[in-house]
């Protein structure tokens, strides 16, 4: 339940960039362009910016969302978990935060150290990174801008609103308005997951399900014990995701 969130995020992200063909790739950019390009990103990214993205930033967005999925009754959280619909009704009138003050009283605080601490690692990672995240970028645009529209976007970067708009730009999703949207959107995303499964499984039933460890070969067995680092009788049967 808690890698929920981030797969689904992951997923949202990554879209957009399968979705793309090496045919529809832009050619390679020109090295005024990447010149241009880079001061650009430069304005936009300003070093420093993923740590402070990553850090309180990110944590308290998170632990927001995290509150609402808190907030869901039982009855839906066991119905996401695979519970019939007739044996979650029969649950009491509780939600997971009820039972995790039995559980765990001091859950809330562990979860809040817990965020803090991954989200920070995760800038200092991020903060590393962000040399070839501004390169990338950089040539990301390069590709996409003739030099004189980079030039463009550079004078108006260095105006005072081109200013004001690069500096927010990147955390303009941490806005108290968009906040409150996710914050809110969290059940409402929870409660339709049974049909964004159902989907998932509509999509792939023509397919073959995967095949079982007595399906395969004694060589292909062999050959995925090797891979896995494991004795051939270890080797269990993939479990499916939907």
């Amino acid at each position: 339940m808690r890698l929920a969130p981030f797969a689904m995020a992951l997923a949202f992200a990554s879209a957009p960039v399968t979705a793309q063909t090496a045919a529809q790739a832009p050619a390679a950019p020109s090295e005024a362009a990447l010149v241009a390009a880079r001061g650009i990103v430069v304005r936009l990214v300003p070093p420093g910016t993923y740590k402070a993205l990553m850090g309180s930033t990110m944590s308290n967005m998170t632990s927001s969302m995290a509150d609402s999925l808190k907030a869901l009754p039982m009855r839906e959280l066991a119905q996401l978990g695979g519970m019939s619909a007739e044996d979650a009704q029969k649950l009491d009138r509780v939600d997971l935060e009820q039972v995790m003050a039995i559980y765990d009283p001091r859950w809330r605080e562990r979860q809040q150290r817990t965020m803090t601490a991954m989200f920070g690692a995760m800038g200092d990672f991020f903060n590393t990174l962000e040399p070839e995240l501004r390169e990338a970028m950089a040539h990301a645009y390069a590709s996409r801008f003739s030099v004189d529209e980079l030039r463009d976007l550079d004078r108006y970067l260095a105006t005072p609103t081109g200013t004001k708009f690069a500096g927010m730009q990147m955390t303009i999703m941490t806005d108290p308005a968009m906040m409150a949207l996710m914050k809110g959107m969290v059940p409402r995303l929870m409660r339709e997951m049974p049909r964004f499964v159902q989907a998932a499984k509509a999509a792939t039933k023509d397919l073959p399900p995967p095949r079982k460890v007595e399906d395969i070969t004694p060589a292909e067995r062999a050959k995925m014990a090797k891979m896995l680092g494991v004795d051939e009788d270890k080797l269990g049967n993939p479990k499916t995701v939907m």
